[in-house]
């Protein structure tokens, strides 16, 4: 019974080891993961251009699917980032695929530095810190290939499109409130404060239109805006987008402006 036990324990305690030592992370990686982290990159940007988006602002570095945290993240998670070779729609491939850190030197420049996107160089990235995020994407993702997606952008007019349909669909106001938190408020503290992004809701101040307001909203989510990501539908569904619509509108009292309201004799 002895041998058993100690057998035992010893398989244990290898099979530990392993662990840990597979669980090891590089020195390029942990500065990978520090960079993934940080609004400043690592201190490398200037503090007058940055937004103040991180790339964990909107990427997982784990398998949401089988690890959920609740939020809802504009983009996918970088679990898989090494295995997918390509990157923004086919846009980043090849050599530069590597270079431009996985697609990760397009929202250093876009996201964390306000560039506009049609002036973004992905391989503007410092090549030592794109290396180090290719390292941490590596280390989180192992064998696992991550979500499987298609990258779908909309321009303004399909955007606008989508809009059309959203504002005509009845959301659940409540439904909204908690899609809110999940999705919108790292950006957005609150429907009534400025944070990175503007206030979507002034309350006694509601807008001569609120459905135009509504649909210029529901635009941005699909579309984007500035700095703002866009939301594809696998992140965040038209049903997901009417209900957070219908928590905004409440906001705004149901979107009677004070012209609107029934004065009192």
């Amino acid at each position: 019974m002895r041998k058993i036990v100690t057998a035992g324990l010893s398989i244990l305690l290898v099979t530990s080891l392993a662990f840990l030592a597979s669980a090891e992370i590089s020195d390029k990686a942990q500065l990978g993961r520090e960079l993934f982290y940080d609004p400043s990159f690592g201190g490398t940007l200037d503090p007058k251009k940055v937004s103040g988006l991180a790339c964990a602002t909107c990427h997982a570095d784990f398998d949401e699917a089988a690890n959920p945290d609740g939020k809802i993240r504009a983009g996918h998670s970088i679990v898989g980032v090494p295995h997918r070779g390509s990157a923004k729609g086919g846009m980043i491939k090849g050599e530069m695929f590597t270079r431009a850190a996985g697609g990760g030197g397009f929202c250093y420049e876009h996201f964390l530095q306000k560039i506009p996107d049609d002036k973004v160089n992905p391989t503007n990235i410092p090549a030592e810190q794109a290396e180090a995020l290719m390292a941490y994407f590596e280390y989180v993702s192992g064998d696992n290939k991550g979500p499987k997606f298609e990258m779908k952008m909309l321009d303004k007019d399909a955007a606008s499109a989508a809009a059309d349909k959203i504002v005509e669909m009845k959301g659940d106001s409540n439904k909204g409130w908690s899609l809110f938190s999940r999705t919108c408020n790292d950006c957005h503290p609150t429907a009534i404060k400025a944070g990175i992004g503007t206030r979507l809701v002034r309350p006694g101040r509601p807008p001569a239109n609120l459905q135009k307001r509504l649909h210029k909203i529901a635009r941005y989510a699909r579309s984007g805006g500035s700095v703002m990501p866009f939301f594809a539908e696998d992140r965040l569904s038209d049903q997901n987008l009417a209900d957070i619509l219908a928590f905004i509108s409440e906001l705004y009292g149901g979107g009677k402006s004070s012209s609107q309201k029934k004065k009192t004799p």
